[in-house]
């Protein structure tokens, strides 16, 4: 039953006393500052039966290049589909912007008939025709302006909702690549503690050996051993899932990824009311809403110029091919108005229907300000509390390692159990861990500001937001 316990006490060298194990974690150390973080990177592997971390820090790597932040966003959008139907939808709207530009040009058609034509009345026979006419609408008070307009709108709106999705795209990347970076620090906190528990387990069996300690002993620190090995398998396999999940979106094996990078800083140095004021400025969503409004309100007055005639001219060249009289040749040239004057109330009632959508899409866009407030709101929320939360973990934890130098020390002077040794260090483990998650919930609070703010550009230096009418 003990043998495999027995076999992991000779693997590893007692110390004489329990003060002389090493408590302070090798592979975790606490962070400064909420800001702290190594600068390098990590391999990213698979673990084997004789590897229980994931990841291990690397100086030198040739299973391939080392992806930063800013390679795998351009990645992710490059390849994502959501962003090539995002970009088709751009290039239909252009091509529509293009079609309605069209009526600012006149319109030339060429026909012709063969055949032979008999006019009854003359008694005048034609063998065939041809002609070329050109016609165009000078004038139809604001409608010709206002379709082409609405459809400049449109494609505005498409390249905005382009500009978004990726921001959203990179948002995914950078959490997932966040994930993996979290990952790596709790397994260095959990990796820690089982270097520890093993000390602690070899120096017990030797104890017991020599008439010590109790084989209950043994037993105890070997319960939170295992238990420390499940923690670190399940921590292990959320791992694999962010490695799993981020090659999912770039479309590629992830070997090594970059620990120093600029994201793991980023702060927050306003309001809430000024994050408010910058993202109603910014925001890409937003802005491709009021586009989508201002386009709308030109198919209003579209349809309201539906009441007015419209001018414009009409020129033909015509010739044809008599019996009796050879060719024919005329010339036509004509001023045109044209000017419905009922049908049959067609006219209102598409008027209240492109109202009707005018007003849902105006209430869209104010429950999606709605929304951008509320998600600042929770980061904001969350950014602080986080900030809160490390300071309690960073005081709980550096509390946690004296109380351990102290009970090692007194448990060799009889004065401390075993329980109490177990207690301090699942403190110690419990404090580190939750200091780790500060730092990167922090972190995310920050990323949701940014992106909400329309400025996620800033920060990974991406050119979300082109203009395709510069």
């Amino acid at each position: 039953m003990n043998s495999l316990v027995e076999a992991k006490a000779d693997a590893v060298v007692p110390p004489e006393n329990l003060s002389d194990i090493s408590f302070k974690d090798e592979g975790y150390s606490s962070a400064e500052n909420i800001d702290s973080f190594k600068p390098g990177f990590i391999s990213v592997g698979t673990a084997t039966a004789n590897n229980t971390s994931l990841q291990k820090s690397s100086v030198n790597n040739n299973s391939g290049e080392v992806l930063s932040i800013y390679q795998a966003c351009r990645l992710a959008i490059a390849k994502h589909p959501l962003v090539a139907s995002s970009y088709s939808s751009k290039l239909e709207k252009e091509a529509d912007y293009g079609i309605a530009k069209s009526v600012y040009y006149p319109r030339i058609d060429f026909q012709t008939q063969l055949g032979p034509s008999r006019d009854l009345a003359s008694d005048t026979e034609t063998y065939g025709e041809g002609s070329i006419s050109v016609t165009q609408t000078l004038y139809d008070f604001g409608g010709l302006q206002d379709t082409v307009a609405s459809a400049r709108l449109k494609a505005e709106s498409a390249n905005l909702r382009l500009a978004r999705t990726n921001e959203d795209i990179a948002a995914l990347t950078i959490n997932s690549y966040l994930t993996i970076l979290q990952a790596q620090e709790l397994l260095n906190v959990y990796n820690s503690a089982l270097d520890f528990y093993n000390k602690l387990l070899a120096t017990f069996w030797e104890r017991y050996n020599a008439g010590i300690s109790s084989k209950a002993d043994a037993q105890k620190v070997e319960v939170s051993l295992r238990s420390t090995q499940s923690q670190l398998a399940v921590q292990t396999q959320q791992l694999k899932t962010a490695k799993l999940l981020l090659e999912n979106i770039i479309k590629q094996p992830v070997y090594d990824v970059e620990t120093d990078v600029n994201i793991l800083k980023m702060d927050i140095d306003r309001t809430l009311e000024e994050s408010f004021s910058i993202a109603l400025e910014n925001n890409v969503g937003l802005k491709a809403y009021d586009r989508d409004i201002q386009s709308q309100q030109r198919v209003v007055s579209t349809k309201d110029s539906e009441y007015y005639p419209s001018l414009g001219y009409r020129l033909q060249a015509k010739n044809e091919y008599q019996r009796d009289n050879g060719e024919k040749f005329s010339l036509d040239a004509q001023l045109t108005l044209n000017w419905n004057l009922f049908n049959g109330f067609a006219t209102d009632e598409r008027i209240k229907k492109e109202e009707a959508v005018l007003k849902r899409m105006v209430a869209t866009r104010e429950a999606t300000e709605l929304e951008v407030q509320n998600v600042l709101s929770d980061a904001f929320n969350a950014h602080e509390s986080s900030k809160k939360e490390f300071e309690l973990a960073k005081e709980a934890y550096d509390s946690s390692v004296y109380l351990m130098s102290l009970y090692l020390s007194e448990f060799d002077l009889g004065i401390r159990t075993l329980l109490d040794l177990i207690t301090a260090r699942e403190g110690q483990t419990s404090a580190a861990t939750r200091e780790v998650n500060a730092r990167f919930a922090r972190i995310r609070a920050a990323l949701n500001i940014y992106l909400e703010e329309g400025r996620l550009a800033e920060v990974i230096g991406l050119p979300l937001d082109k203009d395709p009418f510069q």
